[in-house]
């Protein structure tokens, strides 16, 4: 009985998939990604002025799981390259709307005088147009939003840093988004 304990450690060790011998590539497309985010300073520096592409990829993996403020890293040094600023900027600029939205919440901060950019594939950047169109009033730290069936309930937890969004489709919780 020892024995076989000892083989079926031996042998998950063996074969077990292993993410610090994979490459940057292979952990992306394994979705890999909060490994990837938080090892990010080993790839900047292994990537850092070599290829922003990668680099790039590094803070799309970031991304992916809502990790914009350690995002901020990558948009940091991603300078040398039309792509690489490309994407440095759209970190910022996401990075921007938290922070604002994070104002709106506990300061009631207007943000109807602000212009950013326009960014349509991100659920935080869909809140910050919503609160520049409708202007909602904040109740104990949390707004709520409404469009078409859908309702968005927006808090900030400031211990965490963290903007969380639950989003109701028929006053039915559906989803709920965390972005750091």
């Amino acid at each position: 009985m020892r024995f076989i304990f000892i083989f079926f450690i031996f042998f998950n060790i063996i074969f077990a998939e292993n993410p610090n011998n994979m490459s940057l590539i292979e952990l992306y497309k394994k979705n890999y990604y909060t490994y990837i985010c938080m090892n990010r300073w080993k790839f900047i520096k292994m990537y850092l002025r070599k290829n922003e592409k990668i680099l790039s990829l590094v803070a799309y993996a970031c991304l992916k799981k809502n990790y914009i403020t350690p995002a901020l890293d990558l948009s940091k040094e991603m300078r040398f390259t039309k792509i690489g600023r490309n994407n440095g900027l759209y970190i910022n600029e996401l990075f921007m709307m938290k922070l604002l939205i994070i104002r709106y919440i506990t300061d009631n901060y207007d943000l109807s005088t602000i212009s950013l950019p326009e960014i349509k594939d991100n659920l935080l950047a869909k809140i910050f147009y919503l609160i520049k169109k409708q202007k909602p009033k904040v109740k104990n730290n949390i707004l709520k939003l409404l469009e078409n069936n859908n309702s968005y309930i927006v808090t900030y937890n400031k211990d965490t840093n963290e903007i969380i969004i639950k989003i109701f489709l028929n006053n039915n919780l559906v989803k709920k988004v965390r972005y750091w």
